[in-house]
């Protein structure tokens, strides 16, 4: 016959029964951890901002004063500036004086009424002056002193008449430029020399209203002019000026016309005083005086017959310039 199963083996007698066996409770599955949050999603990386552009950093060697200092050209430029007014080499003068004039026209040996001599007593005049020399700051020799130079003066006011005592319509002009070379001699006695070549005109016009019986004496006459003038420190803002120059006759003008072969030449000179004001000002008084000499070779049967004349004029004034 079939056994039944046993669990085990009987107890034997008198035997402690064994303690019931202990079940543990079933444990319960841990609880999965909450799940991770997830991170934010991060916005796209914006490119950095460019850095600022270093400071621009000079050479040990170099100076810091040097970044304020000028370019070679405007040094050099500045240098000779400098010098040329140290030198008193100035670049332009501009001068305007008010004027007294007078005018004399004579001949030699003529014969006839008509060639009565005329005389124009005090008329005045303003003249107006400007010297320019455009390579005076250049540093270059012989053409920084080499300059131009014009002028021109006008009478007003103008009062003539005959002999006879026939007014007269009467104006008077005088105007003329030349090249000029000056030479700078520094000292105690600062002083300037110049050579120039160039042309002067003299027109001098008159007109009646009525016949008259004298030969009027208009001209306008144009020549060329060489000379020479100086400048000379006297003492302290004292200085004195001279020239003198020659004209050579281009056009001699309408009353030379009436006379057989005239020749027509003059001398002009001038003399001055200085008084300097500062500033580049200075006061001036100065005289020039002009005369044309004409000779003429008349024959028998000639309309007008003299030897020659003689064309004087004399300008004094006063006046200011400036020279910088």
């Amino acid at each position: 016959m079939l056994a039944s199963p046993s669990l085990g083996a009987p107890p034997r007698r008198g035997a402690r029964p064994a303690a019931p066996a202990v079940v543990a409770p079933p444990v319960a599955a841990p609880e999965p951890p909450p799940a991770a949050p997830e991170p934010p999603v991060a916005a796209a990386p914006q490119p950095p901002a460019p850095a600022p552009a270093p400071a621009p950093t000079l050479p040990a060697s170099v100076p810091a004063d040097a970044a304020a200092a000028p370019a070679p050209g405007d040094e050099t430029l500045g240098k000779l500036e400098a010098e040329r007014l140290a030198e008193q080499r100035y670049g332009v003068r501009v001068s305007v004086t008010v004027d007294l004039a007078r005018r004399s026209f004579s001949y030699s040996d003529p014969i006839g009424r008509q060639l009565a001599p005329y005389s124009l007593g005090a008329a005045p005049m303003a003249t107006f002056e400007l010297e320019s020399y455009p390579a005076a700051s250049s540093g270059i020799a012989v053409l920084r002193d080499l300059g131009l130079r014009g002028r021109v003066s006008r009478a007003f006011g103008l009062d003539s008449a005959t002999p006879d005592g026939a007014t007269l319509d009467t104006s008077w002009t005088r105007f003329g430029g030349e090249l000029r070379q000056r030479v700078l001699f520094a000292g105690a006695h600062a002083s300037e020399l110049g050579f120039f070549v160039g042309a002067d005109a003299n027109y001098f016009d008159l007109h009646a209203n009525a016949p008259v019986a004298a030969l009027l004496p208009s001209a306008r006459t144009v020549a060329l002019r060489f000379g020479v003038d100086a400048r000379v420190k006297v003492a302290g803002r004292l200085s004195a000026t001279a020239s003198a120059a020659y004209l050579a006759t281009l056009d001699k003008g309408e009353i030379y016309a009436r006379f057989r072969d005239a020749s027509v030449a003059g001398v002009d000179g001038s003399l001055g005083l200085c008084v300097a004001l500062g500033g580049g000002l200075e006061a001036r008084a100065a005289a020039r005086y002009t005369r044309y000499f004409s000779a003429f070779k008349p024959l028998v049967g000639d309309q007008n017959v003299a030897g020659g004349a003689l064309d004087e004029a004399l300008q004094m004034g006063l006046g200011v310039s400036y020279a910088h």
